[in-house]
């Protein structure tokens, strides 16, 4: 792929570039593709989202904000709690910074969109910026919560100069930040 002008492996560019070879701006193949992959039999609930969710029924977490568009963590919370964890995707992000003013936790902000829905955020001209919608309310949060990230990579521009935004406010994040990282 090198050798065919491809982005390098781990590029910040390669899952983008992939896509839109794919799809071009074919939203709609880019659903089907991505809720064929997100299908129940492919989808294993593993620990990390059993866990993430126990630990939202807990009140140990209150706000997840995640660049998946998959369903993962909606069906690890059922399956722990019998609850339904309603995400706040582009469709509906107005309502994210409402629900962290009314304190209605759990908050499940999906920053990237949802599989469900055409409008995700996946192509590099997608990238370029965040929904002003769920970036309010990151950065609301940012005033008053710590913040753990794990399973993500920094690679995505928008969501990097949204932590940078948030950074910016005086003291941010002041129960700390984590960033777990895979051994090796």
């Amino acid at each position: 792929f090198d050798s065919k002008g491809c982005p390098e492996l781990w590029s910040s560019q390669e899952y983008s570039y992939y896509f839109e070879l794919m799809f071009g701006e074919d939203y709609s193949a880019q659903q089907t593709y991505i809720q064929d992959q997100m299908s129940p039999d492919k989808v294993t609930l593993t620990i990390g989202p059993r866990t993430l969710a126990a630990l939202l029924e807990m009140k140990r977490a209150r706000l997840v904000f995640t660049t998946n568009f998959d369903d993962v963590l909606e069906e690890a919370y059922a399956a722990v709690t019998g609850k339904n964890l309603t995400p706040f995707s582009l469709e509906g992000s107005y309502a994210a910074l409402d629900a962290l003013n009314g304190e209605r936790f759990p908050i499940y902000a999906k920053i990237h969109g949802d599989f469900r829905y055409q409008n995700i955020k996946n192509l590099s001209k997608d990238l370029r910026s965040n929904d002003e919608k769920i970036q309010e309310c990151f950065i609301a949060a940012a005033g008053t919560y710590g913040l753990i990230i794990a399973g993500y990579s920094g690679r995505d521009r928008n969501v990097m100069a949204m932590l940078e935004r948030a950074l910016e406010q005086p003291n941010s994040f002041p129960h700390g930040i984590w960033w777990a990282v895979p051994q090796g």
